[in-house]
C-alpha cells in the first residue's frame, strides 16, 4: 500500500471520528469540494484496505466479546493452598515465554511495591507487592453479544421519563350516512 502524506493524514483523521468530510477539510480540501473529496479518498483501494487493516472487523469484535464472556480469572493465576500469584506469561511450544492470550481480559492493571529495609543485622528486608486488576466485565459482553445476535433490544423511554401516562380519552364521531335511523334491519 502506497498512500501519499495527504491521504495518509486524511486516513488518520478519518478514523478519529469517521466523518470524511470533515477529514477532507481538515487535511487541507476547500469546504467547498471537500464531500466529494472525502468520498472519492474512501472508495481508493489503499486507503480502504488500510481502514480494515486498522479498524476491527464485527466478527473480530464479536470474538473478543466471547472471550471476555468466557474469561475466568484463574487462567490468568497459579493458584496454591497457600494463595495465588498473578501469572500472565506463559511457554509456547518452542519454549519461549510469551504473554498469555487471556490478558484480554484485562481492562485496569496497577501494581505498587513498597520495599523495607531492615534497620537492625538480624532483621531482613522485605517487599511488598500490592496488585490491582479490574477485568472486562463478563456479564456487560454477554449483552452486547445478545444485542449483536438480536436477541436483546434496549428499549428507551424518551418521552415520559419513567412516569406513567394517564389513561387518554378518545372520541370517535361516527357519521350517520344521511340515514334516519341508525338501526341496520328496519327500513
Amino acid at each position: 500500500m502506497s498512500l501519499n502524506n495527504k491521504q495518509r493524514m486524511f486516513l488518520d483523521r478519518y478514523l478519529t471520528h469517521f466523518n470524511a468530510t470533515k477529514a477532507a477539510e481538515e487535511v487541507g480540501y476547500s469546504p467547498r469540494t471537500a464531500r466529494q473529496q472525502g468520498s472519492r479518498l474512501l472508495s481508493n483501494a489503499d486507503i480502504k484496505a488500510s481502514i480494515d487493516e486498522r479498524i476491527m472487523s464485527a466478527d473480530q469484535a464479536a470474538s473478543l466479546l466471547s472471550d471476555i464472556a468466557d474469561g475466568d480469572l484463574a487462567d490468568l493465576m497459579d493458584i496454591t493452598t497457600s494463595g495465588f500469584t498473578l501469572n500472565l506469561m506463559k511457554k509456547n511450544e518452542a519454549g519461549e515465554l510469551i504473554v498469555k492470550p487471556e490478558t484480554k481480559l484485562i481492562k485496569k492493571i496497577k501494581q505498587k511495591v513498597t520495599t523495607y529495609l531492615a534497620k537492625k543485622e538480624d532483621e531482613e528486608d522485605r517487599e511488598i507487592v500490592e496488585t490491582e486488576l479490574e477485568l472486562y466485565s463478563a456479564h456487560e459482553a454477554q449483552k452486547d453479544i445478545l444485542k449483536y445476535r438480536g436477541k436483546l433490544i434496549d428499549r428507551t423511554d424518551l418521552t415520559t421519563n419513567g412516569k406513567e401516562l394517564p389513561a387518554a380519552t378518545v372520541n370517535v364521531y361516527i357519521p350517520d350516512n344521511n340515514r334516519e335511523n341508525n338501526d341496520r334491519g328496519s327500513d
